[in-house]
């Protein structure tokens, strides 16, 4: 799948480093809520809309919705109920909850809302209802009616009083970082993988031997029958690590007893500012290693997927002053240089240079 997917987008116009999409898949498998931040320009929504439109069979399945800057409630994405016609519910035009309901009555195909720049307004304030949803499985209460409710004159699709967010309908949120837009909370970033999207002077100087525009008419539906399959994994208990094929590495159970060690030892270099994480990070962090060595196949390598989950999954939180984070960056820097974690090293030394100006954050660096 991600072999197929990955030469599929290169093929027309989309610009990816090496194991991107595979990072973003088994993301999305090991949960359905995604974060995208990074460079503004940089290829976020293109990806994010181009995966969506390569998995879907049509259109229908997916959403691109722009967040305004005067979000403050839930409404932009779930509506409400009309004060003075209290048997309509108005539905938001972006069509957000319209995928909602779609994805709720086609449960075997994937579903994708695309939330651009999400951080223009306070995420917590319009988006609390739906990631207390992704984390507990509690339905979201929409209304007081007692019965489904139309959206209008001759609406067939109806708004029940309760919804419970679909398994199969996955939330991708693309993040510019400038002083236009706010910053993540922790209790958001520490619900999602963060995948951060750089662009190297390499990178533009081979777009620019051949630059052209991404042909999303060339990519829609081409992996369309993995759909099934993606959404039965992403709904399922993620492979056992210990137990992966020869094929793909030769001792798994010494994969997990590592993956273990490695985390212990991650948790006691965080802790000392208060950054360690608890047993929701160890649990995805653990689904994510396993999808990642499946969908790589033949090849893979243990440390790419632990310094995957160190920058995607442990780093985002982190910010502050040199005398709060500096030694901790110290120490995180010891274990990927032990543990063969390139990118997340990279990144801390970034954020090391940022701390000669007196602070740094992962999202500045």
């Amino acid at each position: 799948m991600v072999a197929a997917g990955d030469v599929q987008l290169k093929e027309n116009g989309l610009q990816l480093s090496a194991g991107t999409l595979g990072r973003l898949t088994a993301a999305l498998l090991t949960k359905r809520f995604l974060i995208l931040t990074g460079l503004s320009g940089s290829g976020k929504t293109k990806l994010a809309h181009a995966f969506a439109a390569w998995i879907a069979e049509t259109d229908e399945q997916y959403r691109v919705v722009a967040v305004g800057a005067d979000w403050t409630t839930n409404e932009n994405l779930l509506g409400y109920q009309d004060a003075l016609r209290p048997e309509i519910y108005r539905k938001p035009t972006n069509g957000a909850l319209e995928l909602m309901l779609r994805a709720r009555d086609d449960r075997e195909r994937p579903y994708f809302l695309i939330l651009d720049e999400m951080n223009l307004s306070h995420v917590e304030r319009y988006f609390a209802d739906m990631l207390s949803a992704i984390e507990s499985g509690e339905p979201i209460a929409l209304h007081s009616a007692t019965e489904d409710l139309p959206g209008g004159d001759g609406d067939t699709v109806l708004v029940p009083p309760w919804l419970e967010l679909p398994k199969n309908l996955f939330i991708v949120g693309t993040v510019n970082v400038d002083e236009t837009t706010y910053m993540f909370s922790p209790k958001v970033l520490d619900r999602a993988n963060v995948i951060e999207f750089r662009a190297t002077a390499d990178q533009i100087g081979d777009f620019l031997d051949n630059p052209q525009r991404i042909r999303m008419e060339a990519l829609a539906g081409k992996g369309a029958g993995f759909g099934t399959a993606f959404v039965a994994a992403a709904s399922g208990d993620a492979p056992s690590l210990a137990e992966l094929p020869a094929t793909i590495h030769d001792n798994g159970a010494q994969c997990a007893a590592d993956l273990k060690a490695r985390m212990v030892e991650a948790f006691k270099a965080l802790a000392p500012i208060g950054a360690e994480f608890g047993f929701r990070t160890a649990f995805e962090i653990s689904r994510f290693v396993a999808f990642h060595a499946v969908l790589t196949g033949p090849g893979w390598k243990f440390s790419d997927a632990l310094d995957a989950q160190v920058y995607q999954k442990l780093m985002p939180k982190l910010h502050g002053s040199e005398r709060r984070l500096g030694p901790v960056l110290k120490a995180l820097e010891a274990f990927c240089t032990t543990h063969d974690c390139t990118a997340s090293l990279e990144k801390i030394r970034r954020m090391q240079d940022r701390l000669k100006d007196g602070f740094t954050s992962y999202a500045e660096a």
